[in-house]
C-alpha cells in the first residue's frame, strides 16, 4: 500500500515523527535538481545498464543529464528501500512517470510519493535482476489498488568500505514498468494519461450492449431526453461503439 504521508498537526499538537529517508520530501527541488537525489537517479540508471546492457531511456544515449533524463523518462520508475525506524518500504526515489501511476500529479506528486511506506519489496532474494514480475499494489486514499504486469527490478548496490575491505552493498531495489491496469475498471494506463479499455469477450460485449441499450432507452423514455441531448448522443456513440467491437470480434 502507498500511504500518504500525515499532514501537520495545527500548532499546540506534536510533531509527526519523520522516517529515515525523510530529507527527500523536505527539498523543493524536484528529484532531478535535487543534489541528494541526483546520485540515487544516477545509481538506478547505471546499474540497469550493468545489469542488462541496456539504457533505462533512449535518451541516456544521447548524452543528456542522467537524472532529468530519468525524472522525464517514459516508464515508470521507482527506488524502495527499507525504512528500520518504521520497520517498512518506503519509497525513495520517483520519476514523474511513477508519480502518475501511484495517482499524483506527475510534475510534483514526488513530494507525496517519495518518503512515503508503499507495498513494494525491499529485495529481490538471490536474483540481482528480474523481469516479468507482477505486483499489485494498494494506494492510499480513495485512489484504488493497481495492478503491475511485466516488471523489471533490481537490486541497488554501490560501493562500500567494510571491515576495511571493498565491498558492494545493497541500498534498495529499483522498479520499471511501462505500464498498469486499473483494478477498478480494468483500464490499461500508462504515462500521459493514455487509457486503453479491457479486451472484451463476445459474451460481455453483448451484455455490455443490451445494457447500454437498455440506458438509451431509460434515457428517452423516462428522463424524455430527445435524441439531440447530449446525454442521449454520448450514450448512443458508446452503444455504437460496443456493436462495432462486437462486429470485429
Amino acid at each position: 500500500m502507498l500511504l500518504a504521508k500525515k499532514s501537520k498537526k495545527k500548532s499546540g499538537g506534536s510533531k509527526q515523527k519523520k522516517s529515515g529517508f525523510a530529507w527527500a520530501a523536505d527539498f523543493e527541488n524536484k528529484p532531478a535538481d535535487n543534489s541528494t537525489l541526483r546520485p540515487l537517479a544516477e545509481l538506478v540508471a547505471s546499474s540497469y545498464r550493468a545489469r542488462t546492457g541496456s539504457v533505462i531511456d533512449g535518451s541516456l544515449d544521447r548524452g543528456t543529464d542522467i537524472p532529468k533524463a530519468v525524472w522525464s523518462a517514459g516508464a515508470c520508475v521507482l527506488a524502495i528501500a527499507k525504512d528500520d525506524a518504521a520497520d517498512a518500504a518506503v519509497c525513495t526515489y520517483a520519476n514523474a512517470a511513477a508519480c502518475e501511476a501511484l495517482g499524483y500529479p506527475a510534475f510534483d506528486g514526488y513530494k507525496s510519493v517519495i518518503d512515503a511506506q508503499i507495498g513494494l519489496a525491499t529485495g529481490t532474494g538471490d536474483k540481482k535482476f528480474e523481469s516479468g514480475y507482477s505486483k499489485s499494489v494498494e494506494r492510499g486514499g480513495d485512489l484504488g489498488k493497481i495492478e503491475l504486469t511485466d516488471v523489471e527490478r533490481w537490486a541497488l548496490e554501490k560501493a562500500a568500505i567494510v571491515d576495511g575491505k571493498l565491498s558492494s552493498q545493497t541500498v534498495g531495489v529499483a522498479y520499471k514498468f511501462e505500464s498498469w491496469v486499473e483494478c477498478s475498471d480494468g483500464y490499461v494506463c500508462s504515462p500521459g494519461g493514455v487509457r486503453t479499455a479491457p479486451d472484451m469477450s463476445v459474451a460481455e460485449l453483448e451484455a455490455a450492449i443490451a445494457a447500454q441499450g437498455a440506458e438509451v432507452r431509460r434515457l428517452k423514455e423516462e428522463e424524455g431526453l430527445a435524441n439531440s441531448d447530449p446525454q442521449v448522443k454520448s450514450a448512443v456513440a458508446e452503444l455504437l461503439r460496443l456493436k462495432a467491437l462486437l462486429e470485429a470480434a
